[in-house]
């Protein structure tokens, strides 16, 4: 018996140095990948001026200078009918004049009175009151005065306390669990940022970098939430495992659906003036949406069945791993149902608009219309990998924390379609020995 735990004691320190190297060799390869980025992306120290203005030149020399800041509503008039756009188009559009003071920026203080257009159309108006906040656009072309518009609302502030309230109810209710998954967020938003977005525009293939992410991402957050542990491994496996189903999952459907991943306006938009790329690079972009759109609720499928079959070897430690595998296949069994109705209820929410146009539209060519299908193949696509984490997760989780010798392991292989013997444990088969 001290044999036994002396070379299990010895495993789970290797498996701990073995978890540690990798992450180690994972964030020096995120470090190189960051600073490749930022070398290919740097600004030309031409295009903007000393307060970080967007500056456009023209053919003939001069140049138009562009800032956008914040400033504050002072007074509103009534709206009045705007006449020249009446008699010019024949177009009905009402006008406010705006009087507002510049917050911040090189024209800090500067009042004007500007008109403010309101239209038919929601989409396309900024309602203002006196004492309200919005981003003004302030353009000065060389050696004339400075025009100022209002550009959208300011919404900052409401997102810093949205952002403040979740922060705070985060770390009262998680405590120190709560700040070390707060740590792994912070992580998965940098590496978005300041790994995938970068690369994307220099033209690397988004799937692939979002695949590397995946990983990165999965490794840190699932070690930070539970350690250098057994149960961290078996999350790890089961939900890079979950990972690669969805996005091998994704990118068929889409190659032989197929999908052209320019079904959204920004998608077009991105197309049109940022990134003119090959339609391969637009495939794999909707693909690397559709993987991190999953990786969420896959990461939490997989530490959840990793738990449970960790707390259930902990109770009763004479379990076999085929009965530590039943174990976390019912648990995960519970929460198949509810995560999956969690990722489909997300792609749905965010489709609403979608889905009222769909009573006018014959059910055919619905089905069939690029961004319908890019929505459901999204929500599938996330579905089946989650799916597939359940059993990898159950079953290596099983694997390592089962006490029994590797013979009997490998037989767990099997998923439980062989049937086997029951295994005698440890202490009843050294009393066996004894009576011998």
């Amino acid at each position: 018996m001290a044999q036994l735990h002396y070379g299990k004691s010895r495993s789970t320190g290797l498996l701990a140095q073995k978890i540690k190297w990798t992450l180690i060799v994972l964030l020096l390869l995120v470090s190189s990948a960051y600073q490749c980025a930022v070398a290919q992306t740097k600004i030309d120290p031409s295009a903007l001026d000393s307060g970080g203005a967007k500056v456009v030149r023209l053919d003939n020399g001069s140049k138009i200078e562009e800032q956008f800041v914040v400033g504050r509503v002072l007074s509103v008039k009534p709206l009045q009918v705007d006449k020249q756009l009446l008699m010019g188009t024949g177009m009905v559009s009402k006008r406010e004049m705006v009087a507002l003071e510049v917050l911040e920026g090189q024209f800090k203080g500067l009042r004007a009175e500007i008109p403010n257009e309101i239209t038919d159309n929601p989409a396309y108006n900024v309602d203002v009151k006196p004492g309200s906040e919005v981003i003004l656009s302030v353009v000065w072309p060389s050696g004339k005065a400075p025009e100022v518009n209002i550009a959208d609302y300011h919404r900052v502030p409401a997102l810093t306390w949205l952002s403040i309230a979740f922060l705070a109810a985060f770390l009262i209710f998680g405590g120190r669990h709560g700040l070390k998954s707060l740590a792994g967020l912070f992580v998965s938003v940098l590496l978005i940022a300041l790994v995938l977005l970068p690369l994307s525009l220099q033209g690397v293939s988004p799937l692939l970098t979002a695949v590397v992410i995946s990983f990165l991402t999965t490794t840190i957050t699932i070690i930070l939430v539970a350690g250098f542990s057994r149960k961290a491994a078996a999350a790890i496996i089961g939900t890079i495992g979950g990972v690669i189903v969805a996005g091998v999952a994704a990118q068929l459907v889409i190659q032989t659906a197929p999908l052209t991943g320019l079904s959204s306006e920004e998608a077009q938009i991105l197309r049109g003036s940022v990134l003119n790329q090959k339609p391969v690079f637009y495939t794999g972009l909707l693909a690397a949406g559709m993987l991190i759109g999953a990786l969420g609720v896959i990461m939490d499928v997989g530490i959840s069945v990793a738990s449970a079959v960790q707390e259930v070897a902990k109770t009763d430690k004479s379990l076999t791993g085929r009965a530590l595998y039943r174990s976390g296949m019912n648990v995960g069994r519970d929460i198949m149902g509810t995560m999956t109705s969690t990722l489909v209820l997300a792609y749905a929410g965010s489709a609403l608009p979608l889905l009222l146009l769909a009573h006018q539209v014959p059910g055919t060519k619905l089905l069939n219309l690029d961004l319908v299908a890019t929505e459901v193949a999204a929500a599938l696509s996330g579905s089946l990998g989650l799916v597939c984490t359940i059993p990898l997760t159950a079953l290596f989780a099983a694997l390592l924390m089962s006490r029994e010798l590797p013979i009997e392991n490998e037989t767990l292989l099997n998923l439980g379609l062989a049937k086997q013997n029951p295994v005698v444990p440890p202490k009843e088969l050294s009393k066996r020995k004894r009576e011998d």
